[in-house]
């Protein structure tokens, strides 16, 4: 578990490790006096060991986000837990109590849930804790912090799940063509690397496809945009029919759309295009719409001897491919090579 631990890391580790113990144990001397219950040493050493575990979690656990936030409200946590049991007077001393409010407002604005619902239950537990032995109206207050502390984080859970809807929309929006529902070129720039490298480590092919429609312009001159945009969510339709859920369908712009996809053998590509081909062909437009197919495909670097493809030498020879396809009386495919 310490395998590959910089110095540094292990430094801060250490002195994690030391301080919180250390904390727990002075907190439990601390509440030894007459003005609390013998139970209340026992929260404050929950508190101060429930700073100390979530420190280690978050250390070494990759599911758990924003670490160092985390080790900050950890320690916030054990710092609280022992002076919220010691400090006088006890009128100072609930007030401590509200200090646990701010933990856990924290730890559900910048925590992942599950953490911060964790988070949230200790500190209400502390919380309760402290104001029942300090308070002197100890169940009113005892309500009104509960109270504070469930409509608080529930606020902020709840607007922070909507932010996050919003955010995740925005992004999904600013990766899709408004109109086929395709992704755009900014998705197919981050994407198609990734896909590169999977096709390089598995030994297949990365096969592209650029599809060019024929004659669109004369659909738009003629039958106006309202027809074109139809043609254009019918060529979308048929790219997700004809591929699998794995492959990526994207419109570039205009009438040009693309389709990557990792294959086997080079010439399932081929077998891609012409069904892709024959699907538009087929479709119910008026008048009948046909594509132009050029497609090209990287080789995986143990049959090759030559630098690997990048995503612009792929558009480029697809798009030699596709010429040539046009060239050939449109409503063709050819593969590069």
């Amino acid at each position: 578990m310490f395998v590959g631990l910089t110095a540094r890391q292990m430094r801060s580790l250490s002195i994690q490790v030391v301080f919180f113990p250390g904390a727990a144990f002075l907190g439990v001397l601390a509440v030894e006096g007459d003005f609390n219950p013998g139970w209340a040493r026992w929260v404050a050493f929950f508190g101060v060991a429930a700073g100390l575990a979530v420190t280690i979690v978050a250390r070494f656990t990759p599911w758990v986000t924003n670490a160092f936030t985390t080790r900050l409200i950890a320690a916030t946590m054990a710092l609280t837990a022992m002076i919220g049991f010691t400090i006088q007077p006890p009128a100072v001393g609930v007030l401590t109590a509200f200090v646990y409010l701010g933990i856990a407002v924290g730890g559900a604005a910048f925590l992942r849930l599950r953490v911060a619902i964790a988070f949230i239950v200790v500190c209400t537990i502390l919380g309760l804790s402290v104001v029942l032995i300090r308070s002197s109206v100890p169940l009113v207050a005892s309500i009104v912090f509960l109270a504070l502390t469930t409509i608080t984080t529930i606020v902020v859970i709840v607007l922070r799940q909507s932010l996050q809807a919003a955010r995740d929309e925005a992004i999904a929006l600013s990766l899709t063509d408004s109109l086929t529902g395709l992704a755009n070129r900014r998705s197919m720039d981050a994407q198609v690397p990734l896909m590169i490298a999977v096709a390089e480590r598995t030994s297949q092919h990365l096969g592209c496809l650029l599809i060019d429609i024929d004659q669109f312009k004369t659909v738009n001159d003629e039958q106006g945009h309202s027809a074109g945009d139809r043609v254009l969510l019918s060529i979308a339709d048929a790219i997700r029919e004809a591929t699998r859920e794995a492959d990526l369908g994207v419109r570039i712009g205009g009438d040009e759309f693309c389709v990557f996809t990792i294959v086997s053998r080079r010439g399932d590509l081929q077998i891609i295009a012409e069904r892709l081909r024959t699907l538009v062909q087929n479709l119910p437009t008026t008048p009948v719409t046909t594509i132009s197919v050029g497609g090209s495909s990287t080789v995986p670097a143990a049959a090759s001897s030559e630098p690997p493809l990048t995503l612009d030498d792929l558009l480029h020879r697809a798009d030699q491919a596709l010429y040539e396809a046009k060239s050939a009386g449109r409503n063709q495919s050819r593969i590069y090579g």
